[in-house]
């Protein structure tokens, strides 16, 4: 097995990773040179890790780092496949509004205009930066996997059907059989003692 991990996002819907200035005219703009950054990207595994999977901290914090306790990982940027993508300028714009009950127009202050990328995929990759021992090289990745796997949706606007996604494994990174994945993922919180804790996280 390598010691860099491969995966491929697949995009179902539009994304948006807002830089937070306005410009274009837009309200909300996004990085057309870094569309989906390497922190929003590990940001989102490690809450599918914990909110998906209920994976113990202490895992999460191994393999994400805490505190002083750097991550033995790295993460690139996500790189759009097809080059076309942008030549087609798959940036666009939308209007998000909120519709006062009285007047049943638009309410003051609520009309933004955001922007958004549409495009078909892109890749990414961890790497191993820092040592560890093989087996626990060998959980690390597993849970790498598995978070990677549980990520659905990407940037902002999540629950108004932007940024929904699949992730999946190159098959040099392994983690192909979900079942064996889920029972080794599973088999960490138990031995960690952690089986069924998560329903009070």
């Amino acid at each position: 097995m390598t010691d860099t991990l491969r995966f491929t996002i697949t995009f179902h819907t539009p994304f948006r990773v807002a830089t937070g200035q306005a410009g274009n005219g837009a309200d909300s703009t996004v990085d057309r040179v870094v569309p989906l950054p390497a922190s929003s990207i590990k940001g989102l595994m490690r809450s599918a890790g914990c909110d998906l999977l209920r994976l113990p901290d202490n895992r999460i914090d191994q393999v994400y780092g805490a505190g002083h306790q750097p991550s033995p990982w790295s993460w690139s940027d996500a790189t759009i496949i097809d080059p076309a993508d942008w030549q087609r300028d798959r940036v666009r714009r939308r209007a998000r509004v909120r519709i006062d009950p009285d007047t049943a127009t638009v309410a003051d202050g609520a009309l933004a205009i955001a922007e958004e990328i549409l495009v078909r995929a892109a890749t990414f990759e961890i790497t191993r930066t820092g040592w560890l021992p093989a087996p626990q090289r060998d959980q690390h990745r597993q849970v790498l996997v598995g978070c990677a796997r549980a990520v659905t949706a990407v940037g902002g606007d999540r629950r108004r059907g932007l940024g929904w996604v699949s992730v999946t494994p190159a098959a040099d990174t392994g983690g192909d059989d979900p079942a064996q994945l889920a029972q080794a993922l599973l088999a960490m919180r138990t031995a960690d003692g952690y089986a069924g804790a998560g329903e009070g996280r």
